[in-house]
C-alpha cells in the first residue's frame, strides 16, 4: 500500500482536439483548485511538465498548439449556455497565457458541453451559446448530434492541418472587436510604424477574436512562403521576429522594454507575415497550395513558436482585417470587399468570413465565422505531484 507521501492528485477530464488543437477539458467544478488561487498557475505547469521543451513529464505535447487547457462550467449569464477559459500552457518558459482565445479548440467546447449534460440536446444539430471569459466573447456553435445525443464525429468535412475527415462545426464570434484591448484596431491605426535594430517595419494591429501583429513578408526580409521548420531552425531570424513582436507590444503600451514581452505577454499579439497570393509546396512536401486557390498566403507564430498550421483565432482576426481598409492585410489580399477569405497556410488552406462596416476610424464586425472538427480522444484522470508549493493542496 502507498504511504501518502507517494500519493498524487488527480483531475478529471478529457483530452479533445478542436480544429488544429489539442487540449484537457475539464469542468471548473472538478478542479481541485479554484483558479483563482495563487498556487493555480503552479498547479497547471506541475499538471503539463512545464517548464521543459518535451513536456515529458506531464500531459503537454511539447508545442503550443498542444498545451492547452479549457476550464468550462455552466452560466449565469441570460445570454449564454455555458461558459469557459482558455489558458495557453507555457512549453519552455513557466507561464499560463489568459489573454486570449483559442480559436481551434473552442470548436469543441460545444461538444464537451453536450457530453458532460450542460445543455438541452435536439438532433440532428444543437445549437451551443458559449461565453469566452478571456475575451468576453459570445459565440455559436452548431453542433451536429446523433438521435442518441451524441456528438457527431463522422463525416466528410475536412480542415488542412488534421488527418481524414469529421462532421462540420460552425462557429460565429459575434461582435468580437476589441476583447482584449478595447478596439478593432487598437492604436486607432489600420497602419503603425515600430523600430527594431534600426529599422522601420510597418504593423497593422488588429484585436479581433484575438490580437494580432500583421506584417508584411517581403517588409522584413522573407519569401512569405517559409514553413515552420524553416522559420524554427534559424534561432536568429526567430529572435529577430521576438524582436519586433516586442516592440510592437510597446507600441501598444502593454511593457516598457521589448525583451519583456516574452514572459509578460507571450501569446499576444501572435505575430502574422502576410503575402500576396503564392504557390508553394506545404509541410512534408506531399500538400501543394495553388496561388490561384488563395486570397492571401499568411504564416502565424504563437507563443515564439511558428504554427504548424495557422491559428483560428488568429485566422478569424485576418479574414476581418483584411475587409478594414488601409491595413497591410487589405494591401496583398486578392478581394478585399469579399465577406469569405482563404488564406494559404503551411498545411493547405483555411476559409473565413467576416463582416465588415467600415466606420472611418474604426470599423464595425458583426461577426467571424469558420468551420472546424472535433473529436474526444481519452477520457480520466491527469496525474500531479504535490511539488513546488503544492503540498498545500493535500
Amino acid at each position: 500500500m502507498n504511504s501518502e507521501s507517494d500519493l498524487q492528485g488527480q483531475v478529471d477530464g478529457l483530452l479533445m482536439r478542436g480544429g488544429t488543437s489539442k487540449g484537457f477539458f475539464v469542468r471548473k467544478a472538478d478542479l481541485p483548485i479554484d483558479p483563482d488561487h495563487e498556487l493555480f498557475e503552479e498547479f497547471l505547469l506541475e499538471l503539463y511538465g512545464s517548464p521543459d521543451p518535451l513536456q515529458i513529464d506531464g500531459i503537454g505535447g511539447s508545442h503550443s498548439h498542444t498545451s492547452k487547457i479549457m476550464i468550462i462550467s455552466p452560466t449565469e449569464r441570460s445570454d449564454a449556455d455555458v461558459e469557459y477559459t482558455f489558458g495557453g500552457v507555457g512549453v519552455e518558459n513557466p507561464v499560463i497565457e489568459w489573454g486570449g482565445n483559442c480559436g481551434n479548440l473552442t470548436a469543441a467546447v460545444g461538444a464537451f458541453a453536450v457530453l458532460e449534460d450542460l445543455v438541452d440536446v435536439t438532433a440532428p444539430e444543437t445549437v451551443v451559446t458559449l461565453y469566452n471569459t478571456n475575451a468576453d466573447a459570445i459565440v455559436e456553435q452548431e453542433v451536429p448530434v446523433t438521435e442518441d445525443g451524441v456528438p457527431r464525429i463522422y463525416g466528410d468535412y475536412h480542415i488542412d492541418g488534421v488527418p481524414g475527415t469529421g462532421a462540420r462545426v460552425d462557429s460565429h464570434f459575434i461582435d468580437p472587436a476589441g476583447g482584449v484591448l478595447g478596439a478593432a484596431l487598437p492604436t486607432g491605426n489600420p497602419v503603425d510604424t515600430v523600430e527594431v535594430d534600426g529599422e522601420a517595419i510597418r504593423t497593422s494591429v488588429v484585436d479581433v477574436t484575438n490580437v494580432v501583429a500583421h506584417v508584411r513578408a517581403d517588409e522584413i526580409g522573407l519569401t512569405g512562403r517559409e514553413l515552420p521548420e524553416d522559420l524554427r531552425t534559424d534561432p536568429d531570424l526567430m529572435d529577430r521576429l521576438e524582436r519586433i513582436r516586442g516592440a510592437i507590444c510597446v507600441e501598444l503600451g502593454l511593457v516598457d522594454d521589448p525583451a519583456d514581452a516574452e514572459l509578460e505577454y507571450p501569446i499576444f499579439p501572435h505575430l502574422s507575415i502576410v503575402s500576396e497570393p503564392q504557390s508553394y509546396v506545404g509541410t512534408g512536401g506531399d500538400t501543394r497550395v495553388e496561388a490561384e486557390d488563395i486570397d492571401i498566403t499568411a504564416r502565424v507564430i504563437s507563443m515564439q513558436d511558428p504554427h504548424h498550421a495557422y491559428a483560428m483565432t488568429s485566422g478569424l482576426c485576418l479574414g476581418a482585417a483584411a475587409n478594414i481598409p488601409g491595413t497591410l492585410v487589405s494591401e496583398v489580399v486578392r478581394n478585399p470587399d469579399d465577406e469569405w477569405t482563404t488564406l494559404g497556410h503551411p498545411k493547405g488552406t483555411m476559409s473565413v468570413g467576416a463582416i465588415v462596416h467600415d466606420n472611418g476610424t474604426q470599423p464595425t464586425i458583426d461577426r467571424v465565422s469558420i468551420g472546424r472538427t472535433q473529436r474526444p480522444i481519452m477520457h480520466g484522470s491527469a496525474y500531479y505531484r504535490y511539488v513546488d508549493g503544492l503540498e498545500r493542496l493535500r
